[in-house]
């Protein structure tokens, strides 16, 4: 994976980093190429042999709770449950290799996100989720923003129009990772109390924008650690709604939309509605 440092997202990545009454809120944006490097080919064949891995194992641990009384029938339902269980994934069956690679993608954007951390070893696809369509993301992110005090019209106003240009986001798959157990986010040891870590992977464009929120325990960081971080809500991008959109990679009917800026049918308690 190689960064894009792209200037047009400076500003945003300053507004997203804030303090609160209750949190210091860390967030950002960054963008990716796909473009495999030596460690990246290596990561994907070590994906590929976990998952497999994985599969031979639930394949046998299968085979050992099935009833030996049983006939072939209850045998063969067993090893279905654990075919489907590590085949199944947001990405795709996982004997697909475009879905091995998509998978293979956000590790290695998480993992050059975080240098110091390792996600392959931590992660597994079942730890992701698909999200359909593009305006109810968008409008939960904004949401979150709100609901933290800040003014997206004012601080944020560009937010969402500078990625959809980099991106081109009714074209994109959008994916989201919420870690259940903090030790497996590199921020658990400085007091995380929540995230929200959004993955938009367009396969023409070959990038995958990381979007991300996090909220950090002030107890862990100090007014001093604030100060020379250097940081505020100073910037004027990005914000608000449009469509619903559909997977490249994915047969599913989805409402489709022309363009992300209007023909929505959502009222103005839709915004207000959005669980956060």
């Amino acid at each position: 994976m190689k960064f894009l440092p792209l200037r047009e997202l400076d500003s945003i990545n300053r507004a997203l980093v804030f303090d609160t009454p209750d949190c210091r809120v860390v967030g950002g944006v960054d963008i990716y190429t796909t473009k495999a490097a030596g460690a990246d080919k290596k990561l994907y064949k070590s994906i590929c042999e976990t998952i497999s891995t994985r599969y031979e194992a639930d394949l046998r641990l299968s085979e050992s709770l099935s009833p030996p009384n049983r006939g072939s029938d209850s045998a063969s339902k067993y090893q279905s449950a654990a075919v489907y269980q590590t085949l199944h994934s947001p990405f795709g069956p996982l004997d697909q290799i475009s879905a091995r690679r998509t998978f293979a993608y956000l590790i290695a954007t998480l993992n050059a996100s975080h240098p110091d951390y390792d996600f392959s070893t931590t992660l597994r696809p079942s730890d992701f989720r698909r999200e359909r369509y593009i305006r109810p993301v968008m409008n939960n992110f904004n949401t979150t923003l709100f609901n933290l005090g800040v003014n997206i019209s004012k601080e944020l106003p560009k937010m969402w129009e500078t990625i959809d240009r980099e991106m081109d986001l009714l074209n994109c798959n959008i994916y989201a990772y919420s870690p259940d157990d903090v030790s497996n986010d590199p921020y658990g040891d400085e007091g995380l109390i929540w995230s929200t870590n959004l993955f938009f992977f367009n396969k023409h464009k070959k990038r995958v924008c990381y979007l991300y929120l996090r909220g950090l325990s002030t107890l862990n960081h100090s007014p001093l650690e604030r100060s020379l971080a250097g940081w505020g809500r100073n910037s004027r991008v990005g914000s608000d709604g449009w469509d619903e959109s559909e997977g490249e990679d994915f047969n599913d009917d989805f409402i489709e939309s022309k363009s992300i800026w209007g023909d929505d049918n959502y009222d103005d308690g839709f915004f207000e509605g959005m669980e956060v």
